[in-house]
């Protein structure tokens, strides 16, 4: 109904302004030491959230310090384990079975360190999407459709995205409940709004 959708419009707003205090300037040093990369603030902010949004309502209250540290998701068992157990590190979930070192390394505790890596992950996909495997040619797409490409990726992995371009459907139909990127530019949007 209309009054919890307000209510809910508005913890978001909570949420990405706490984002915007605490991990606002974290993005920004990752973004100045990776020079000439197309990522944006509002664009990494809005990962963050949709990544660890409910993570950050859950700790409310707790220092950033003390929040960072907590920033494990994704908690379920895959096949062959035993039991349950985390899959995302860090604000902006690094995936375990994809980067084992970092997060074993457990570098994804600290926040300057996770978004370098998720920065890195993003640019992977990229030049995955835009190489010979991939279906993006310069030019061919409009630019907004070939950012979600890439932030899709992040979520579904660069395969997954290239299948999706080939049949030409939309590019969240492979991604977790169909909507990653959809709800990453909504955040996005809001963010920059504050």
């Amino acid at each position: 109904n209309y009054l919890d959708q307000i209510k809910k419009e508005m913890t978001q707003q909570q949420a990405l302004k706490w984002i915007q205090k605490y991990l606002g300037p974290v993005i920004r040093s990752a973004i100045e030491k990776r020079p000439g990369v197309i990522y944006t603030e509002d664009w990494l902010a809005g990962m963050a959230y949709r990544e660890t949004g409910n993570l950050i309502h859950r700790y409310e209250g707790k220092t950033f310090e003390a929040m960072s540290v907590l920033m494990r998701g994704d908690y379920s068992k895959r096949d062959g384990e035993l039991e349950k157990q985390y899959h995302g590190f860090g604000y902006w979930q690094i995936d375990v079975d994809s980067f084992p070192d970092f997060v074993h390394s457990e570098n994804w505790k600290d926040p300057l360190n996770c978004c370098l890596k998720a920065i890195d992950v993003l640019e992977s996909k990229r030049k995955y999407l835009f190489g010979d495997n991939g279906k993006f040619k310069p030019g061919l797409y409009p630019l907004e459709y070939v950012h979600r490409g890439i932030t899709a990726a992040y979520n579904c992995g660069e395969g997954n995205v290239a299948k999706v371009i080939k049949a030409g459907i939309d590019i969240d139909s492979r991604t977790h409940n169909k909507d990653y990127t959809k709800k990453v530019w909504e955040y996005r949007e809001l963010y920059r709004s504050l």
